[in-house]
C-alpha cells in the first residue's frame, strides 16, 4: 500500500524503498514497547537524560559532543539505542540489517514512519533546562488532574463496549487500536453532550461522533478529562 495515513486504518504494510514495513500488532506490542519508546525520542531528550546522569560533570565532555550531532548520529553511535533501532526495525520489515541500510538522508523519513504507523506522538523537548523542567511540572499537575489511564484500561474499553474478546483486540494493529479507542471516547462524549443538551441546548457544544481524529494533535488544543467534566458541571449547576 502507498503510504497515506488516511488508509492506515486498513492495517496493510507500507511499500517503501527498504520493502514493505508493517504494522505493530497489540499481541506484539510488549515484546517491542521499551524499542518503540527509545526511537520515539529525540535529541534534545536523550541529552536531557544524560544531563540528569550527569551530577559529577564526568559527562560533560559527552554531552557536549551529543550537541554537536544530529539524532541518526546518536541512533547508530550509541550502543544501546542503535539495538532497540535494528530490533524495531527487522522486526516491522520483515527482514535482518534493515536498519543497516537507513542512512543520514533517509533516517528522519523511516523513524517517522515506524512512529505514524504505530501511534507515537514525538514529545518535543525544550533545549533550555530551565523551561523543560516548568513543562515538566506543569504535565504533572495536568496528569493529577485527570484520570490515570493506562493501556489495560484501553483494551477493556473496547472489549466492554464492543462486545469483542481479548484475542480478538490481540490481532488489532496499535494504529487500529488506538484509533477504536479514540472513536469511542467520541461516541461516548456525544451521547453525554446530546442528554445534557436536552436541558440547556444553547449551553452544551455537539461535536459529531464521527468527527475526524488526530492521534497527534498537540495536547493544547484538546480538551481534558477535568476540563469536560467541569463544563458539564456548570451546566447542570445553572
Amino acid at each position: 500500500m502507498m503510504n497515506l495515513q488516511e488508509f492506515y486504518i486498513l492495517g496493510e504494510p507500507i511499500e517503501t524503498e527498504l520493502g514493505e514495513c508493517n504494522f505493530l500488532t497489540v499481541k506484539e506490542y510488549p515484546n517491542y514497547f521499551m524499542d518503540l519508546q527509545v526511537v520515539a525520542l529525540t535529541k534534545n531528550h536523550i541529552i536531557g537524560k544524560y544531563s540528569d546522569l550527569n551530577k559529577d560533570g564526568s559527562l560533560k565532555e559527552f554531552i557536549d559532543e551529543l550537541h554537536k550531532v544530529e539524532l541518526y548520529d546518536i541512533a547508530v553511535g550509541i550502543p544501546d539505542i542503535t539495538i532497540s533501532y535494528i530490533r524495531l526495525f527487522n522486526k516491522l520489515f520483515r527482514g535482518e540489517e534493515v536498519f543497516q541500510s537507513v542512512t543520514k538522508h533517509t533516517f528522519d523519513y523511516y523513524r517517522r514512519l515506524v512512529m505514524t504507523m504505530n501511534g507515537l506522538k514525538e514529545e518535543i523537548i525544550n533545549p533550555n533546562p530551565e523551561i523543560q523542567r516548568a513543562i515538566e511540572r506543569s504535565k504533572r499537575v495536568k496528569s493529577q488532574e485527570g484520570e490515570k489511564l493506562e493501556f489495560a484500561d484501553m483494551v477493556t474499553s473496547i472489549v466492554g463496549y464492543n462486545g469483542l474478546t481479548y484475542d480478538n483486540i490481540k490481532d488489532f494493529t496499535l494504529y487500529q487500536f488506538y484509533m477504536t479507542y479514540y472513536r469511542i471516547a467520541h461516541i461516548k462524549n456525544y451521547d453525554t453532550s446530546t442528554l445534557f443538551a436536552t436541558v440547556a441546548a444553547d449551553k452544551v457544544k455537539i461535536d459529531s461522533w464521527s468527527k475526524h481524529i488526530n492521534l497527534f494533535e498537540d495536547e493544547d488544543h484538546t480538551m481534558s478529562y477535568n476540563e469536560f467534566t467541569n463544563s458539564i458541571g456548570k451546566v447542570v449547576n445553572e
